[in-house]
């Protein structure tokens, strides 16, 4: 665990001036879709939220952050550039390590250590259903974009990544490839497909399409198209930059773009419907330092986005860039919706294997 040392400095808002401000703030918000959030572009209202929330964090001091990030510590030092009374511990930990020791804790009637959590809606759909996540904040009236707070656990989207099929270009051309998912279905890709095996995208495919018809789907493409199985997202793009198959079916925009930066021939081509993986942060329903949590999370999803965007190599567009006239974003951002999708990757991934 790292620890950011903080100086800390006099406040001048005391309690009734918060109040005053966190009120008059509530009106604040918009439901813009900017990956650069709020910050001044909200209204003053937002701003002055912000400051009211952030000046009673500094008064907690710190908060703990879970988190799986890349380069969390570049993040946490441009956030003390603007908050340096606010120490912020960071854990680096994978998502489910994360939601593992959340249930551990709660479990044994512990008061969860983590401020901050980070991850998937289908990491934290227990936590979510158990009423862990903390629900009460009005994210809007700090400025963060309405799009990008889920409606009933109230966690902030940080990242969309998109899903589609990465091609290697100097095989193909995205005119060579079809425009539907259905329409993979061909006996000219007949062992040239590189899939994964765990079911993903095709299990997303089902917030749309219904169980039924991916399942009819998957039975069909696996006897036509003969795919080679890769698992891994990353694996599955080496293999096809490698020419062991033309393309992939678990393309994704942030690893694409990775692997395009250290020279290999890869693109990615959306089709008609656009599955996505989202990244959320969620402040602990009781947290210890509920205040620099809210103040860093708020940061993060207005003042910050921008740097930590570019600092971890992703977007959150909630129309990713590339994506066709009419193309089907589906976003798995309930725990209802994260069941259905688990429920296929099971199913999919017994048929691909099978």
């Amino acid at each position: 665990m790292k620890g950011h040392r903080s100086v800390r400095g006099p406040r001048i808002l005391g309690l009734v001036a918060v109040l005053c401000l966190l009120a008059a703030a509530c009106s604040g918000g918009s439901s813009g879709s900017s990956a650069s959030g709020g910050g001044e572009s909200q209204g003053g209202g937002a701003a002055a939220a912000r400051k009211a929330v952030c000046d009673a964090g500094a008064k907690e001091g710190k908060l703990v952050y879970w988190n799986n990030l890349a380069k969390p510590d570049d993040i946490i030092e441009k956030f003390n550039e603007a908050y340096p009374d606010i120490d912020v511990q960071s854990t680096t930990l994978r998502p489910d390590d994360s939601a593992q020791r959340v249930a551990v804790e709660h479990s044994a009637g512990r008061p969860i250590t983590a401020d901050i959590i980070y991850g998937g809606i289908d990491v934290w759909g227990s936590a979510i259903k158990q009423g862990l996540i903390d629900t009460s904040v009005d994210w809007t009236s700090l400025g963060v974009p309405a799009d990008h707070v889920t409606q009933d656990s109230h966690m902030i989207r940080i990242f969309r990544v998109a899903a589609g099929v990465t091609y290697n270009t100097d095989k193909l051309k995205a005119s060579d490839l079809p425009d539907k998912w259905e329409d993979l279905i061909d006996p000219k890709w007949a062992g040239k497909i590189i899939v994964d095996p765990r079911g993903r995208p095709f299990d997303q495919l089902a917030l749309d399409w219904g169980e039924a018809k991916v399942t009819s789907f998957v039975q069909q493409f696996k006897q036509v198209d003969k795919p080679v199985i890769v698992e891994g997202g990353t694996a599955g793009l080496v293999a096809v930059a490698g020419g062991q198959g033309l393309f992939t079916t678990g393309g994704r925009s942030a690893e694409t773009e990775q692997q395009k930066q250290k020279g290999a021939p890869l693109e990615i081509k959306y089709l008609d419907l656009v599955p996505t993986f989202d990244s959320y942060h969620g402040l602990i329903k009781g947290a210890a330092h509920p205040n620099a949590a809210k103040c860093f999370m708020a940061w993060d999803a207005t003042d910050g986005a921008a740097f930590h965007l570019k600092t971890e190599v992703e977007t959150n567009d909630d129309q990713p860039p590339g994506t066709p006239q009419g193309a089907k974003v589906l976003t798995t951002d309930t725990p209802a919706k994260a069941d259905l999708v688990a429920d296929m990757s099971d199913k999919v991934g017994a048929l691909l294997q099978g």
